[in-house]
């Protein structure tokens, strides 16, 4: 009966959850589901959904998890669907990974191999055999962008008192390998225990049960934890997955939390954006006349921008939405602080679009004004892209 309990708190620590979808933007041609299993206890059903007006062939791989029976890279069937359609399956009928004693448990790569871009969407739901069961939630490959800077899960917890929780982590490399440090920090930010070090190979997938035990916490109960990612493959930045799990021990009830990093390796999304050069990498330089910056911004949001440099002074800025209407900013100012863009639809209609920075000189200048430009949203822009020189000045 102990060994049937301990085989069961496994397959729970790998499979308890919710999904949580990080966006509303999940098509895409290239996509990532960073969790399927097969295992007596518990089995994932796929879901692929083509949202193109041409028929989608989509390429299906499986990678099992080290020291799982079918570890490794394992070609599953290519999937034809129809516009519109969904196609679904389990991994014993759709990559040969059939029911075993140990957990088979790993990611799924899903690629759309026709000539046009055809995008496509796709979840795995784990269920149980009593039907209890929750989603996980394939991402598009390019979304996975923490990297070389930190990424969280919050809110783990270990209790010993019935119903009793425990926390696991996963971590899992894409087409390249991966180093991968991690660590636990309490609710104040101090550190739990001891740093760890996770080295993947390309597709690899590695469990840490029982988080706690793992980072040699001190023995106890706790809540309210974090889990924190850091990438340190040398001269390269590979992407990577992680996720936790917090179970339940009774019930095995639980939930899946993907890693989330403030500061993403994308340069669509910087929550900070500065430029100092053009993208030819020209210094950045006023004489007169009116220099032209692009942001895409995404309302609802709050948006700052400020010019930098000594002749900051001397400057003056103005932001405009799409339709050309002034945001923030005019004549003698060379800052804004927060200005909240509004809801969705009070901007270019409900189109997340280009956005306008205008840097003028307060003045006739005798000397070019070389400045940059920082721009700082919620939602994360580009970093201000300088899109063009105009003779006349506006403001």
């Amino acid at each position: 009966m102990k060994a049937r309990r301990t085989y069961c708190l496994l397959a729970a620590a790998l499979l308890s959850g919710n999904a949580l979808a990080q966006t509303a933007d999940g098509f895409g041609t290239i996509l990532r589901l960073p969790l399927v299993v097969n295992s007596s206890t518990y089995s994932s059903t796929v879901f692929v959904r083509n949202a193109g007006t041409a028929t989608a062939s989509v390429k299906m791989t499986y990678y099992g998890a080290p020291g799982t029976p079918f570890a490794g890279e394992r070609p599953c069937t290519t999937l034809s669907i129809a516009p519109n359609a969904v196609v679904s399956g389990n991994l014993a009928d759709l990559c040969a990974v059939p029911v075993s004693a140990s957990s088979n448990y790993g990611q799924v790569v899903f690629e759309e191999q026709s000539a046009a871009n055809i995008p496509i969407s796709g979840y795995s739901r784990v269920q149980s055999f009593s039907g209890a069961g929750f989603s996980v939630e394939a991402f598009k490959a390019g979304s996975f962008v923490s990297g070389a800077n930190e990424s969280v899960v919050t809110g783990l917890r270990r209790q010993a008192a019935a119903p009793g929780y425990q926390s696991n982590c996963f971590v899992g490399a894409f087409g390249e390998a991966a180093q991968v440090t991690w660590q636990l920090r309490d609710s104040s930010g101090s550190q739990l225990g001891n740093q760890q070090i996770v080295n993947l190979s390309a597709n690899e997938t590695v469990r840490v049960l029982d988080v706690f035990t793992a980072a040699g916490a001190p023995a106890g109960d706790y809540s309210n934890v974090q889990a924190t990612f850091r990438g340190t493959t040398a001269s390269a930045n590979p992407a990577f997955a992680a996720y936790c799990t917090t179970q339940e021990n009774v019930g095995f009830g639980g939930d899946f939390r993907i890693a989330k990093t403030a500061d993403p390796q994308d340069d669509r999304s910087k929550k900070i954006g500065t430029s100092s050069s053009s993208a030819l990498g020209t210094l950045l330089g006023l004489l007169s006349g009116q220099d032209r910056f692009g942001l895409y911004l995404q309302a609802p949001d709050y948006v700052s921008c400020r010019i930098d440099g000594t002749g900051a002074p001397q400057l003056e800025m103005r932001l405009e939405d799409p339709q050309g209407n002034v945001v923030a900013g005019g004549n003698n100012i060379n800052s804004f602080q927060k200005v909240y863009l509004g809801d969705r639809g009070a901007r270019n209609g409900g189109v997340n679009g280009l956005y306008v920075l205008k840097v003028e000189s307060r003045n006739l200048l005798s000397l070019m004004i070389n400045y940059g430009v920082t721009c700082e949203s919620g939602n994360g822009s580009n970093p201000p892209l300088f899109v063009g020189h105009a003779i006349a000045e506006e403001f």
